[in-house]
């Protein structure tokens, strides 16, 4: 027997109720899920309970990201897991921001596969959740996007373009662009901005700053600006963020 169907035919005869899946349950860093075609959660372990500030998994079954999370996110999660069903190919090592139900938003890395009925048909996706800083390093060391990396991380509230970041790397900007977007499934601009909402964040929920001086802190030189793009990534204003997350 080839060795493919011999672990087939050994995982074929696992009885669906003997709770396989639930060895996520003991890995307290990472989330588990799977969700139907239509988005609608059918599994989650007790680290992606926890997440969503549930004590049962009853409390998860049949709701979608849109129920747990704000609007663009939502939206963004459920684009992802369509094009993993359309392609039929798994999505790996995306670098999300997240929120919980506090408000506190942090930095993840997403895995997103296809789930198959027995016949091979596509009938939802699956995956893992990690907090970055636990997570396998998505660079590896060396990696020429190392020093860009290193330069958002510390100078993200100030004018930087993608120029000088592809200079820092030894790249051309094409290069750049394109080596940035196959690590972190994102564009260099759009990771820059993520990184400004998190940290403005941070300020609105525990700070009593204005939202200009929050906004300024940030990196943004319009209010209008600011207010856009947070609300793009956040789904919601930075002012109903504050009176809905204040401490």
């Amino acid at each position: 027997m080839r060795l493919t169907a011999m672990k087939r035919a050994w995982l074929d005869r696992i009885d669906p109720e003997c709770g396989f899946r639930l060895l996520f349950d003991g890995l307290e860093d990472v989330c588990f899920f799977a969700k139907d075609a239509r988005g609608r959660l059918m599994a989650g372990n007790r680290a992606l309970l926890k997440r969503f500030g549930l004590e049962r998994e009853e409390g998860l079954i049949g709701k979608t990201d849109a129920d747990f999370l704000p609007r663009s996110m939502a939206e963004k999660y459920r684009a992802d897991d369509l094009e993993v069903m359309r392609s039929e190919r798994p999505m790996r090592r995306m670098v999300e921001l997240w929120v919980n139900r506090q408000g506190v938003a942090s930095w993840v890395v997403t895995d997103k596969l296809p789930v198959r009925a027995r016949g091979g048909r596509v009938i939802g996706v699956m995956g893992t959740i990690r907090d970055y800083g636990t997570a396998t390093p998505v660079l590896q060391e060396g990696d020429e996007l190392a020093k860009a990396l290193a330069h958002l991380r510390g100078h993200f509230t100030e004018p930087v373009s993608v120029r000088e970041l592809a200079e820092s790397s030894g790249l051309s900007v094409r290069q750049f662009e394109r080596r940035f977007k196959a690590a972190f499934r994102t564009s260099p601009r759009e990771y820059l901005m993520k990184m400004r909402v998190h940290f403005a964040c941070e300020r609105l929920r525990l700070t009593t700053q204005s939202i200009t001086a929050i906004a300024l802190e940030s990196g943004f030189y319009d209010q209008s600006v600011f207010t856009r793009q947070f609300r793009r990534h956040m789904g919601i204003t930075p002012l109903r963020y504050r009176r809905h997350y204040e401490d």
